[in-house]
């Protein structure tokens, strides 16, 4: 064997040997960078049983709380401002769904006007704390047909059993009520 062929045979063995490095090499990296990366979560997808939901309000909860039995006319004996008064119930808004009215507030009461309201309580579909408004109103003193002065805001609050203590609020207008 010469020495040109050793080194041929040498040079043959070595370049195999330097691909095969090269590619475990290589393989090796791939390997490395296909295994570690950063995760990535864009959603988390929970199966229907699963998934949370928003628990009802009361409002959603409990009847409506609406106004009925209303009666209009004139104040006997009161002339002076002349004065008109509106009689009304607090009600459920749905037969067999009491209501317990807890609080009916108003907003700032105009001059020689006053409120008055049974006690606070069970509300049905029939009957109710019954609220009483008294001020000056145009078409006074016999008040047929009557238009307030001054517009009243009542806020009536209530709960019901399904509600178990939560509260909602309505608003009404007493021209709307009217």
């Amino acid at each position: 064997m010469n020495k040109n062929n050793h080194i041929s045979i040498l040079k043959i063995e070595d370049k195999p040997m330097n691909q095969r490095r090269k590619l475990l090499l290589g393989v090796s990296a791939t390997s490395a960078l296909a295994v570690w990366h950063k995760p990535i979560v864009n959603a988390i997808m929970l199966p229907a049983h699963a998934q949370t939901s928003v628990p009802p309000t009361p409002m959603e909860l409990c009847s409506m709380i609406v106004i009925g039995n209303t009666v209009t006319g004139p104040l006997s004996g009161t002339n002076v401002p002349p004065v008109c008064s509106v009689t009304f119930d607090v009600l459920s808004g749905t037969a067999g769904m009491p209501l317990t009215i807890t609080a009916i507030t108003t907003s700032t009461l105009p001059a020689d006007t006053t409120v008055t309201f049974d006690a606070l309580g069970e509300a049905t579909d029939l009957t109710g704390p019954r609220v009483v408004w008294r001020g000056p109103a145009a078409g006074a003193p016999f008040c047929l047909p009557f238009t307030p002065v001054d517009d009243v805001v009542f806020t009536v609050t209530a709960t019901c059993d399904a509600a178990a203590g939560g509260t909602f609020s309505q608003d009404f207008n007493l021209n709307d009520i009217i």
